[in-house]
């Protein structure tokens, strides 16, 4: 035997190794945490220049601006004209900032694709930016017009609620920013945003150093509509302009949820030359309606100058001399001249000449008495006065008021000029629509439905007495036409039409939400587990599978995707399933085969049907 042989043994070699693993293990499992430690300070730091690049963005826009109007929690989008005025203020705007939190950050910009791939933004669904839209007093308030402050990829990959209103502190005034920053994880196929350590507030100072004696400086209180919906003084705009993308026409919706934060300012000044803007624009109490706060010319004028000349005004039939206005209704006398020494608005006012004489005009109900009696100026016509009282508002449809001398003429057709004009209603009846279960009319669920609309079923979903079969849809009897699609034209009896109950798959048992109304709160479903159970579930909104999930801590999914009248079924496979909605109140459920039937009403979880 040679007892002279270099080297390790296999066995060594092992023992090394292991022992060698053993230290790497551990110095991995120091540096673990301080790798934490370093993406979260990263994070934090990374979110803090991306704030505050967007608060340096509202201070370098609103420091030499002459003025500020905050519209907050704004439903829509304001109705502004194209001289940049909105409702009766006279006030005028040249650009509007627009804090978006609902929508993909540059879903408002004109080259939006449509595409939630074409920046990594977009594919994370991340929201929350500010939108600078220009030209306000040219084009009014135009989407086509607007940039992404900094730009989309400033923002970084964060999701970000900005909130901003308007406080005053003896006579200076700021704008109070709110940033919160939301950092992208990926999990199981999809991105959920968590809340970094970051939250920036600040205060920008909107005491203009830009100001001069004389100069245009008017700060509004904003107005909460969250609270106190005002839409007389900032009218809303109730259809989306020509040329809107898709995507911009969503911003138009009349949904309580659909808010946005609307900051109008006016940089119309140019302060190294001091030339001033100078408009013309119809009064708001013009006797044209549709040219209430329109634009008539527009001027840039010097700093000093004592203008005379206005835009000539054709006269009017039935008013005297037009004259203008300024923006605190003062008269304007351009026979001597303005001195313009700032940007100014003038109104033209259309005063109306000897009150005309009036008339009665007398609107009879179905039965030939006397509904109302209103008053009309001679050559004018009369008003719409609403529906007659003794009209079945539920079994008839008021259709129009015509001329009782001529039923072919109707309001806008006769010209009051006496005492003698009535005018009678015009009614049609609505169909009678019935419901039959199991052969036997439901008299509760009799409605009735105007001519070529649709009907609906107005109680509780029918149950069938055969616990194999499930309610599937209402259908004419005798046919086989659907409710949905079946337009009323005559009385009409609908039946209850039943499916095979489907099979859960094996193993399972599910749990159908009904979302009767949306959370007033966080708009989320939150899943809980014990040490003794870990949730395996999946859930589907009708035939398609939104979320598929195992896990073994809590977390939240359909996070903003609950709206009212919407549904979800959840197939679950562990012991049970355990969850609440928007942090309501919490339900279990065991596993057994058992198809579980729950509804979210009023901010409340129950399992007992609301209708």
């Amino acid at each position: 035997m040679n007892k002279n042989r270099k080297g390790f043994t296999l066995v060594e070699l092992i023992v090394v190794v292991t022992i060698f693993g053993v230290i790497l293990g551990a110095i991995l499992n120091m540096i673990k945490p301080a790798n934490n430690v370093y993406h979260d300070a990263d994070a934090t730091m990374e979110s803090n220049v991306i704030g505050s690049g967007l608060i340096d963005y509202l201070d370098d826009e609103l420091r030499y601006s002459t003025n500020v109007l905050v519209l907050k929690d704004y439903v829509g989008v304001p109705d502004v004209s194209n001289s940049g005025t909105i409702g009766a203020s006279g006030v005028t705007y040249s650009n509007c900032i627009v804090i978006d939190n609902n929508n993909l950050r540059g879903y408002s910009l004109k080259n939006y694709s449509g595409s939630d791939t074409d920046t990594a933004a977009k594919r994370m669904g991340a929201k929350g930016c500010i939108l600078n839209v220009g030209k306000v007093n040219t084009e009014g308030l135009n989407f086509n017009n607007s940039a992404v402050a900094r730009g989309v990829d400033f923002y970084d990959n964060y999701k970000f609620d900005i909130s901003a209103s308007i406080s005053k502190i003896e006579e200076m005034y700021t704008l109070d920013v709110s940033l919160t920053a939301y950092q992208p994880t990926y999990e199981n196929g999809s991105y959920t945003f968590t809340k970094t350590k970051y939250k920036k507030d600040a205060a920008v100072n909107l005491t203009n150093i830009n100001i001069d004696e004389g100069d245009s400086y008017n700060v509004n209180d904003y107005k909460d509509f969250s609270i106190a919906p005002d839409y007389v003084t900032y009218p809303r705009a109730t259809t989306a302009p020509s040329g809107c993308t898709a995507q911009q026409e969503k911003y138009y919706s009349l949904d309580a949820s659909n808010t946005y934060t609307y900051i109008f300012y006016d940089k119309t000044t140019v302060s190294s030359s001091k030339t001033y803007s100078v408009k013309f624009i119809y009064s708001a109490s013009d006797p044209d309606s549709t040219l209430r706060g329109k634009q008539i010319d527009t001027k840039s004028v010097k700093a000093g100058t004592v203008y005379k000349a206005p835009p000539s005004m054709p006269s009017r039939t039935g008013y005297g001399t037009p004259y203008w206005v300024d923006s605190k209704n003062n008269v304007a006398d351009f026979t001597t001249g303005v001195t313009i020494n700032k940007d100014m608005v003038f109104s033209c006012v259309y005063p109306p000449v000897a009150p005309k004489a009036q008339f009665n005009v007398t609107f009879e109900n179905i039965n030939g008495s006397t509904f109302t009696t209103t008053k009309v100026y001679d050559g004018d016509f009369a008003n719409d006065p609403g529906i007659p009282t003794d009209m079945d508002t539920i079994k008839q449809d008021f259709v129009k008021w015509v001329y009782k001398s001529d039923n072919s003429k109707g309001l806008t057709d006769v010209t009051i000029t006496d005492n003698s004009v009535v005018f009678v209603p015009v009614v049609q009846n609505k169909h009678k629509v019935e419901f039959k279960l199991n052969g036997s009319l439901i008299n509760a669920s009799t409605i009735y439905v105007s001519d070529g609309q649709y009907a609906t079923y107005p109680g509780a979903i029918p149950v069938p007495s055969d616990t194999t079969k499930v309610f599937d849809k209402w259908v004419v009897e005798g046919k086989s036409d659907d409710i949905s699609s079946t337009p009323i034209t005559s009385d009409t009896v609908f039946v209850a039409q039943f499916k095979d109950k489907p099979t859960l798959p094996s193993g399972s048992s599910k749990v159908t939400l009904h979302i009767v109304n949306a959370p007033s709160g966080n708009n989320l479903v939150q899943f809980n587990n014990d040490s003794t159970c870990k949730p395996d579930f999946e859930v589907k909104q009708g035939n398609v599978t939104i979320v598929n999930r195992i896990q073994d801590w809590s977390g939240c999914i359909l996070a903003g995707r609950l709206t009212s009248n919407t549904d979800y079924d959840f197939y679950f496979y562990s012991d049970k399933l355990i969850f609440n909605v928007a942090y309501k109140n919490t339900m279990t459920f065991v596993n057994n085969g058992t198809d579980y039937e729950v509804w979210f009403v009023n901010d409340q979880l129950t399992d007992v049907n609301p209708n």
